[in-house]
């Protein structure tokens, strides 16, 4: 957003910046998040409060499940009120807002990458958009008109988790170097801010928007039905997708069919938390974006899950039992939904036993986020 020498210069003309010391945000500046949280002159107040509830999951809808693997390494993050120092009108430029943050890791080669990059989360990016707050408040002064924190605020956010999700691969790895650790992880990390939402993605897990569409019937006339259309917000790093082999070709790796196309014969997704043994083969933790989208009154589910959810069940699989479960518990009308749902205690649960008892080999976790006005943000 800012160049460092510029950014230097600009804290300059905010007095002290804003209580935080000039030296404490150019170590940020120079190193992130992890540099931050070992520097010994950075404030207190720029922390996170002692005692802040960071991975809560209270208020989410979520199951996970080790299914027919010999050890688990799906883990989720989510809070749907993450409160954040955001740039605001309030005190010192600052606002305390709620995000909605939600996100799966599903790892490979053991559980030190996802369980890691879970920890981080919310440690990494409460900073990361305190200091990127920080950061256009000095490019203008201190000055910005009510009309401008909007789009602001949507560009701190973003700019936040993308540093997050690079500090969390860059702790991980550093981690990975010194212990061995030879595993990774994907990142699917979805925001919720202001009824719009913003998805990163690293690997192969996915996130779907669920939509309700009216269809008429064919053959009849003024008949219609009403069904939940499932709209992939993510797309799969796989190695054979042409852009990410063109990539991890030139970086002198090859892309080898092992059951399923794997980088070197080895990694079935090209990009990845870690791994870092495939870090000099093209394989990058760089996450791809769905920007910015506003909901509409027709968006009626989130669902983020890991890749073992679609081994058995396609994504408009996951539309057509978000529909059911609905048809069967809130209407008097009959549904068709399988016996893995109505042995289930929430939505998330039956997906996650659909999906295991179609047959699938790996883990599965999934969280399903409701989208009505009043339960999210």
């Amino acid at each position: 957003m800012i160049p460092s020498l510029l950014f230097g210069v600009l804290l300059m003309t905010v007095p002290s910046s804003n209580g935080v010391p000039v030296a404490c945000m150019m170590e940020y500046e120079d190193g992130g998040a992890p540099a931050v949280f070992g520097y010994p002159e950075c404030p207190e107040r720029v922390f996170p409060p002692a005692g802040y509830l960071k991975n809560q999951t209270l208020n989410c809808q979520f199951a996970i499940l080790q299914g027919r693997r010999d050890y688990q390494e799906d883990v989720i993050a989510c809070n749907l009120d993450f409160k954040v120092p955001l740039l605001g009108a309030g005190k010192n430029g600052l606002e305390e807002e709620a995000v909605g943050v939600v996100a799966v890791f599903d790892g490979h080669g053991g559980k030190e990458g996802s369980e890691i990059a879970s920890k981080l989360l919310f440690d990494y990016f409460y900073l990361h958009v305190l200091f990127q707050s920080y950061k256009v408040m000095a490019h203008h002064n201190g000055v910005l008109s009510s009309s401008d924190y909007k789009s602001f605020q949507l560009e701190i956010l973003k700019e936040a988790l993308s540093r997050t999700i690079r500090d969390i691969d860059f702790s991980f790895s550093q981690e990975a170097i010194k212990n061995n650790f030879l595993s990774g992880s994907t990142a699917t990390v979805v925001l919720l801010y202001d009824r719009q939402i913003l998805v990163a993605n690293v690997g192969d897990s996915k996130a779907l928007l669920l939509s309700e569409k009216i269809q008429s019937a064919l053959g009849t006339e003024g008949d219609s039905t009403e069904h939940l259309s499932a709209t992939a917000l993510t797309y799969d790093h796989h190695p054979d997708r042409e852009d990410e082999r063109a990539r991890i070709e030139a970086a002198g790796g090859s892309v080898i069919t092992w059951g399923v196309p794997r980088v070197n014969g080895v990694l079935a997704m090209s990009r990845s938390i870690g791994d870092v043994y495939l870090r000099r083969y093209g394989v990058i933790a760089e996450p791809e974006y769905t920007g910015w989208r506003p909901l509409t009154a027709n968006d009626t589910h989130l669902a983020v899950a890991s890749d073992g959810i679609f081994e058995s069940l396609t994504q408009q699989d996951i539309g057509n039992l978000i529909f059911q479960w609905n048809s069967h518990f809130q209407t008097s009308e009959d549904s068709e939904m399988p016996w893995s749902c109505l042995s289930s205690t929430s939505l998330a649960e039956c997906i996650v036993n659909t999906a295991y008892e179609k047959g699938s080999h790996d883990n599965l976790s999934v969280i399903i986020v409701p989208l009505t006005p009043t339960s999210v943000l």
